[in-house]
């Protein structure tokens, strides 16, 4: 009989072979000191994403001294999507609980914004490491926004309470277009963030940098004659700078999005703890682990968040980083 080759999606190391060695051993130090088991939450989350492949098959290595920083940023990618995940959990079984400090219709709004999250994340990364990178800059967008109008739900329980009453496809484009559209809710997350001492307006550097990552992803998103003027190589994940930008942009939001979620003190991280605490017999093992997860993973989040800013320190790239500036508009 041949040898049974290894199962890649067993570890992360595995999976992300060209990983930085060091990389891999502060993933297995930052979980293992919070009591999590990072093989099993890892393989259960990686084989229940639609479109994930072993990455060998889905994006062969032709060098074998290939550089490790494509294989970090994608690894923390992961992990981002991961603490999404485990948060789509925890809204899920929470919106039943009582005494939390969110309300129910504002965890039946996070596990709704999460899903949808998870789903865009998973089909944009699919794109990317495919070689298709317009329609991965496409879902960058939405991605960002719904990274905004999530904070926003978690800031304003009124809002989140209209959100949850839309019940036809007009209720919810009247919703998107009085309190998302145009940056809305960005500016909402702004004001708060600016109250604890983060300048985030659009007149900062951050929202200069935001303006223009957002007009590009806008260019994208609608048809131009920019970049149409000749047939442009197909090039795959890693080799593909456009896609690397792109999934470094939606993983830099994926890591806003808990930073500020715990940052602007709505009661997160106290719910979280307590759902986890929770004795739910609907729970099944693997939803207790993932709870568990959510309720003590933001240490995890943020340390990949300033390993990211390193290797962007590293690449002589400013913060916060400025992805899809530099090879994308050759692109559109």
């Amino acid at each position: 009989m041949p040898p049974t080759s290894p199962d890649p999606f067993s570890s992360p190391e595995r999976y992300y072979q060209n990983m930085s060695p060091q990389l891999a051993a502060r993933l297995r130090q930052m979980w293992s000191a919070r009591g999590h088991d990072l093989d099993k939450i890892w393989s259960s989350c990686m084989r229940a994403l639609p479109g994930v492949q072993p990455l060998e098959q889905s994006c062969p290595l032709t060098a074998p001294t290939f550089d490790s920083r494509a294989h970090d940023r994608l690894c923390c990618l992961d992990q981002a999507l991961i603490w999404v995940l485990a948060l789509n959990s925890a809204a899920r079984h929470g919106a039943s609980l009582a005494g939390l400090n969110l309300t129910s219709e504002q965890l039946l709004a996070l596990e709704m914004m999460s899903a949808r999250l998870v789903d865009t994340v998973a089909a944009l990364r699919m794109l990317g490491l495919s070689g298709l990178s317009t329609p991965a800059l496409q879902l960058s967008r939405s991605v960002s926004e719904d990274v905004d109008m999530t904070l926003a739900l978690l800031l304003r329980p009124r809002l989140a309470r209209q959100f949850i009453a839309c019940a036809t496809p007009e209720d919810a484009n009247s919703f998107w277009r009085r309190h998302i559209a145009g940056g809305r809710a960005f500016r909402m997350v702004a004001e708060k963030l600016y109250s604890i001492g983060l300048d985030h307006s659009e007149q900062s550097d951050y929202g200069r940098w935001r303006r223009e990552v957002l007009t590009l992803l806008g260019t994208a998103v609608h048809s131009s004659p920019l970049g149409s003027r000749g047939p442009r190589p197909v090039l795959a994940w890693p080799a593909d700078p456009v896609a690397r930008d792109c999934l470094d942009f939606v993983t830099h939001r994926l890591h806003e999005l808990c930073a500020w979620a715990h940052l602007v003190d709505v009661g997160l991280s106290e719910d979280l703890a307590s759902i986890a605490r929770a004795k739910l017999g609907d729970a099944s093992a693997d939803d207790s682990r993932m709870m568990a997860f959510a309720a003590n993973s933001t240490a995890i989040v943020l340390d990949q968040m300033r390993w990211t800013a390193s290797l962007a320190d590293s690449e002589a790239a400013a913060l916060p980083p400025a992805p899809l500036i530099a090879g994308s508009a050759d692109l559109l």
